[in-house]
């Protein structure tokens, strides 16, 4: 009996294994014509499985000795051409098997060979859960929820993507390629309108969770990894002088707006980020030899220090609050959901007339830039303050703000003693 056989040594397990793949006739299957079935019989360490050939063949032109086709015929010819290929493409299969990692048996080779998906097959969607839940175990211990819902946002931009595309609720790992990734960029870009800062953090979040499955063997390669994800430099609105002092001076009838207004001037007078802000307790306030009080707070994103002295703008809110029912909840001031913050800010903004888009990061860009460098505090103590770990990061915060250029070029005309009569 004809055969092709195979012997080598998987690299992973070091284990001898045999692979052979054999051919032969069923005569006590004939067709109409006389020809018969060819079958394909697969053995791997001794596990065999068959399946029938595309081709048949008359029982007179196959050689029982070595189970090809007999002659130089162009039938001959092409029948034995095809047992050649069909060697090929199980060996094919066995490797690919093995690059996805899935479990190379017998069965497998052929059904992986047949496009029959008879194995356990990683999708896209059961990837990124299986991500999502082990990120959701590790909140607080290394993770924001914050940080969790981002990727709940991905998971749901690439489903409407899916079913829009492939008109499927998932599809396998295999098929996020090169060219799903460029499609489902242009569907952020243009069916979601979304800018390029934000489709660049989703393709992030899915270049995880794809470098994820291919450190776990489920696809043969990474299809961002070689992909330049370029975050524009934007423009990041804060408040002046003037608008800081105008939305101080201002009072709410309505409790929510007032309350609203109170958490986002604390910020913008402490540099604090909304989660670190909501959290803030009793605990992270600290008074120091001389009477001044301090905020020390570990940041919850970066997990770094940020040591803020309180100035007397943000105590004052802080007092304002001191028998508020959130007081005995143990937090300092009372905070909404992020969500809910950023849409009441635009009601403020509007009745303030302030035309920036007030956001609870708007707060923060204040704090480094008008209350802070504007007033001749150092770079690297708005660094501390911000709780960065690099002044680089500090710098992204700062502006040339024109009440700075112009004290600077006052100072310098007092130097500059020429005569201008001359």
């Amino acid at each position: 009996m004809f055969s092709h056989c195979l012997t080598f040594k998987r690299r992973v397990f070091m284990k001898k294994t045999t692979f052979k793949v054999t051919y032969f006739i069923r005569k006590d299957k004939s067709y109409i014509n006389g020809e018969v079935p060819i079958t394909i019989r697969i053995t791997l360490n001794g596990e065999r499985v068959e399946f029938i050939g595309k081709h048949n063949v008359d029982p007179t032109l196959w050689n029982q000795a070595t189970n090809r086709a007999i002659g130089k015929s162009t039938a001959a010819k092409s029948l034995n051409s095809y047992l050649d290929h069909v060697y090929i493409k199980l060996c094919d299969s066995m490797r690919d098997l093995e690059e996805r990692g899935v479990e190379v048996t017998a069965a497998n080779i052929r059904d992986n060979y047949l496009g029959i998906i008879s194995y356990k097959q990683v999708t896209l969607f059961s990837a990124y859960d299986e991500h999502n839940e082990k990120m959701k175990a590790l909140i607080g211990k290394g993770y924001t929820y914050a940080t969790l819902e981002r990727h709940y946002t991905t998971r749901t931009h690439l489903q409407n993507f899916v079913r829009l595309k492939y008109n499927k609720d998932d599809i396998p790992l295999e098929r996020v390629d090169n060219v799903f990734v460029t499609d489902f960029e242009f569907f952020l870009r243009s069916e979601k309108n979304i800018g390029n800062n934000t489709t660049v953090k989703y393709l992030r979040n899915l270049g995880k969770v794809l470098r994820i499955a291919f450190d776990a063997g489920h696809i043969k390669k990474n299809p961002l990894s070689t992909v330049r994800l370029h975050i524009e430099d934007i423009d990041r609105p804060f408040l002046d002088e003037i608008e800081l002092q105008t939305l101080f001076n201002k009072t709410f009838v309505v409790q929510r707006l007032e309350q609203i207004k109170d958490a986002f001037l604390f910020c913008c007078f402490t540099g604090l980020v909304f989660i670190d802000a909501k959290n803030l307790t009793q605990e992270h306030l600290f008074t120091t030899s001389s009477g001044k009080i301090w905020i020390k707070i570990q940041r919850q994103k970066t997990k770094k220090w940020s040591h803020i002295p309180l100035l007397p703008q943000a105590k004052a809110i802080l007092d304002k609050y001191e028998k508020h029912p959130i007081r005995k909840q143990g937090f300092l001031l009372p905070f909404p959901t992020n969500q809910k913050m950023n849409a009441y800010l635009k009601e403020i903004a509007e009745l303030c007339g302030i035309s920036k888009n007030l956001t609870t990061h708007c707060a923060r860009h204040t704090f480094a830039t008008t209350v802070t460098l504007a007033n001749h505090v150092s770079m690297e103590s708005v660094s501390k303050m911000l709780g960065h770990s690099s002044i680089l990061m500090t710098k992204i915060y700062a502006r040339i703000l024109d009440k700075s250029v112009e004290r600077e070029m006052d100072e310098l005309e007092n130097i500059l003693k020429f005569d201008t009569d001359n």
